[in-house]
């Protein structure tokens, strides 16, 4: 059910949001900002799948800016 649901999210955001693939070539000048982006390409791996949950927690941290002990 949850799957179906991530799915339907995914397939209602391509519909509106241009490939990072085509975006990339019609708008070189325009950075990504850090919204929702997809990739045509199957080649793509979503890193945070892969990530350890002690890598995922530091990154958290970092990018809510709480102190992380070294």
């Amino acid at each position: 059910m949850e799957l179906n649901r991530k799915w339907d999210e995914d397939r209602f955001w391509q519909k509106l949001i241009l490939p990072e693939e085509d975006r990339r070539r019609l708008y070189p000048w325009m950075p990504w900002t850090g919204s929702y982006r997809w990739f045509r390409s199957a080649n793509v791996v979503d890193l945070w799948r892969h990530r350890s949950s002690a890598e995922k927690a530091r990154i958290c941290a970092v990018l809510l800016r709480k102190e992380w002990p070294a």
